[in-house]
Protein backbone atom coordinates (compact mmCIF):
# COMPACT_ATOMS: atom_id res chain seq x y z
CA UNK A 1 0.00 0.00 0.00
CA UNK A 2 1.33 3.45 -0.97
CA UNK A 3 0.90 6.39 1.32
CA UNK A 4 -0.25 9.52 -0.44
CA UNK A 5 1.46 12.37 1.36
CA UNK A 6 0.32 15.87 0.62
CA UNK A 7 3.09 18.36 1.02
CA UNK A 8 2.73 22.11 1.25
CA UNK A 9 6.21 22.70 -0.12
CA UNK A 10 6.34 25.87 -2.17
CA UNK A 11 2.75 26.84 -1.47
CA UNK A 12 3.66 29.96 0.58
CA UNK A 13 5.91 31.36 -2.13
CA UNK A 14 3.35 30.24 -4.72
CA UNK A 15 0.62 32.30 -3.06
CA UNK A 16 2.96 35.29 -2.76
CA UNK A 17 3.86 34.92 -6.44
CA UNK A 18 0.19 34.64 -7.37
CA UNK A 19 -0.78 37.79 -5.44
CA UNK A 20 2.13 39.80 -6.88
CA UNK A 21 1.37 38.41 -10.35
CA UNK A 22 -2.26 39.52 -10.11
CA UNK A 23 -1.14 42.97 -8.92
CA UNK A 24 1.33 43.20 -11.82
CA UNK A 25 -1.32 42.10 -14.31
CA UNK A 26 -3.83 44.67 -13.08
CA UNK A 27 -1.31 47.52 -13.01
CA UNK A 28 0.00 46.57 -16.45
CA UNK A 29 -3.33 47.50 -18.05
CA UNK A 30 -3.19 51.11 -16.80
CA UNK A 31 -2.08 53.32 -19.70
CA UNK A 32 1.25 55.11 -19.21
CA UNK A 33 1.66 53.64 -15.71
CA UNK A 34 1.58 49.98 -16.69
CA UNK A 35 5.32 49.86 -17.22
CA UNK A 36 5.79 50.06 -13.44
CA UNK A 37 4.12 46.66 -13.15
CA UNK A 38 7.41 45.16 -14.26
CA UNK A 39 8.75 45.45 -10.68
CA UNK A 40 6.12 43.30 -8.91
CA UNK A 41 6.00 41.11 -12.02
CA UNK A 42 9.68 40.17 -11.85
CA UNK A 43 9.45 39.54 -8.11
CA UNK A 44 6.37 37.36 -8.72
CA UNK A 45 8.21 35.37 -11.39
CA UNK A 46 11.13 34.74 -9.03
CA UNK A 47 8.81 33.67 -6.17
CA UNK A 48 6.80 31.42 -8.48
CA UNK A 49 9.91 29.80 -9.97
CA UNK A 50 11.31 29.06 -6.50
CA UNK A 51 7.93 27.69 -5.39
CA UNK A 52 7.75 25.51 -8.51
CA UNK A 53 11.19 24.12 -7.80
CA UNK A 54 10.28 23.37 -4.16
CA UNK A 55 6.97 21.76 -5.13
CA UNK A 56 8.68 19.68 -7.81
CA UNK A 57 11.32 18.37 -5.37
CA UNK A 58 8.70 17.49 -2.71
CA UNK A 59 6.34 16.01 -5.29
CA UNK A 60 3.63 18.44 -4.08
CA UNK A 61 0.75 19.93 -6.05
CA UNK A 62 1.87 22.49 -8.59
CA UNK A 63 -1.44 23.91 -9.88
CA UNK A 64 -1.37 27.14 -7.89
CA UNK A 65 2.33 27.64 -8.59
CA UNK A 66 1.87 27.19 -12.34
CA UNK A 67 -1.06 29.63 -12.32
CA UNK A 68 1.10 32.14 -10.42
CA UNK A 69 3.91 31.71 -12.92
CA UNK A 70 1.62 32.20 -15.93
CA UNK A 71 -0.07 35.29 -14.49
CA UNK A 72 3.27 36.78 -13.45
CA UNK A 73 4.81 36.26 -16.88
CA UNK A 74 1.72 37.74 -18.58
CA UNK A 75 1.68 40.86 -16.38
CA UNK A 76 5.42 41.36 -16.79
CA UNK A 77 5.22 40.90 -20.56
CA UNK A 78 2.46 43.52 -20.87
CA UNK A 79 4.43 45.92 -18.65
CA UNK A 80 7.56 45.34 -20.76
CA UNK A 81 5.60 46.01 -23.94
CA UNK A 82 4.30 49.29 -22.51
CA UNK A 83 7.81 50.31 -21.49
CA UNK A 84 9.09 49.55 -25.00
CA UNK A 85 6.26 51.52 -26.62
CA UNK A 86 6.69 54.56 -24.35
CA UNK A 87 10.42 54.67 -24.92
CA UNK A 88 9.97 54.52 -28.70
CA UNK A 89 7.06 56.97 -28.82
CA UNK A 90 9.10 60.15 -29.51
CA UNK A 91 10.84 58.65 -32.53
CA UNK A 92 7.56 57.25 -33.85
CA UNK A 93 5.84 60.63 -33.43
CA UNK A 94 8.72 62.36 -35.21
CA UNK A 95 8.52 59.85 -38.07
CA UNK A 96 4.75 60.39 -38.32
CA UNK A 97 5.26 64.17 -38.41
CA UNK A 98 7.76 63.88 -41.25
CA UNK A 99 5.44 61.63 -43.24
CA UNK A 100 2.53 64.01 -42.65
CA UNK A 101 4.62 66.96 -43.80
CA UNK A 102 5.65 65.07 -46.94
CA UNK A 103 2.01 64.23 -47.74
CA UNK A 104 0.96 67.85 -47.26
CA UNK A 105 3.76 69.06 -49.53
CA UNK A 106 2.76 66.53 -52.20
CA UNK A 107 -0.91 67.46 -52.00
CA UNK A 108 -0.38 71.21 -52.08
CA UNK A 109 1.02 71.61 -55.56
CA UNK A 110 1.32 74.84 -57.56
CA UNK A 111 -2.28 74.71 -58.84
CA UNK A 112 -3.67 74.54 -55.30
CA UNK A 113 -1.45 77.41 -54.19
CA UNK A 114 -2.63 79.53 -57.14
CA UNK A 115 -6.27 78.75 -56.27
CA UNK A 116 -5.64 79.81 -52.68
CA UNK A 117 -3.98 83.04 -53.79
CA UNK A 118 -6.91 83.86 -56.11
CA UNK A 119 -9.40 83.24 -53.31
CA UNK A 120 -7.44 85.56 -51.03
CA UNK A 121 -7.38 88.28 -53.69
CA UNK A 122 -11.15 88.00 -54.10
CA UNK A 123 -11.63 88.37 -50.36
CA UNK A 124 -9.34 91.40 -50.31
CA UNK A 125 -11.37 92.96 -53.13
CA UNK A 126 -14.63 92.43 -51.24
CA UNK A 127 -13.14 93.94 -48.11
CA UNK A 128 -11.93 97.01 -50.04
CA UNK A 129 -15.49 97.58 -51.33
CA UNK A 130 -16.56 98.41 -47.80
CA UNK A 131 -16.05 102.16 -47.65
CA UNK A 132 -16.91 104.90 -45.20
CA UNK A 133 -19.95 105.81 -47.28
CA UNK A 134 -21.36 102.27 -47.10
CA UNK A 135 -20.77 102.23 -43.36
CA UNK A 136 -22.55 105.60 -42.97
CA UNK A 137 -25.49 104.31 -45.02
CA UNK A 138 -25.74 101.20 -42.86
CA UNK A 139 -25.61 103.34 -39.70
CA UNK A 140 -28.40 105.64 -41.04
CA UNK A 141 -30.56 102.65 -41.91
CA UNK A 142 -30.02 101.15 -38.46
CA UNK A 143 -30.85 104.51 -36.85
CA UNK A 144 -34.08 104.84 -38.81
CA UNK A 145 -35.08 101.25 -37.96
CA UNK A 146 -34.42 101.95 -34.28
CA UNK A 147 -36.48 105.14 -34.43
CA UNK A 148 -39.43 103.30 -36.04
CA UNK A 149 -39.16 100.54 -33.45
CA UNK A 150 -39.21 102.99 -30.55
CA UNK A 151 -42.27 104.75 -32.05
CA UNK A 152 -44.08 101.40 -32.29
CA UNK A 153 -43.19 100.60 -28.69
CA UNK A 154 -44.58 104.00 -27.57
CA UNK A 155 -47.85 103.39 -29.47
CA UNK A 156 -48.30 99.96 -27.93
CA UNK A 157 -47.47 101.37 -24.49
CA UNK A 158 -50.11 104.10 -24.90
CA UNK A 159 -52.70 101.55 -26.03
CA UNK A 160 -51.98 99.38 -23.01
CA UNK A 161 -52.29 102.40 -20.68
CA UNK A 162 -55.68 103.28 -22.22
CA UNK A 163 -56.91 99.69 -21.75
CA UNK A 164 -55.80 99.74 -18.11
CA UNK A 165 -57.73 102.95 -17.47
CA UNK A 166 -60.94 101.39 -18.75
Amino acid sequence: MEENKTSNAGQGLGIAGLVLGIIALIISFIPCLGMWAIIPGIIAIVFSAIAFSQANKANASKGLVIAALIISITGTAIAGWQMYMLRNAPSQIEKLGKELQKVIEEELDDDNLKDLEEALEELEGEIEEITEESIEEAAKAASEALKEFSEEVEKISEELDEEDEK
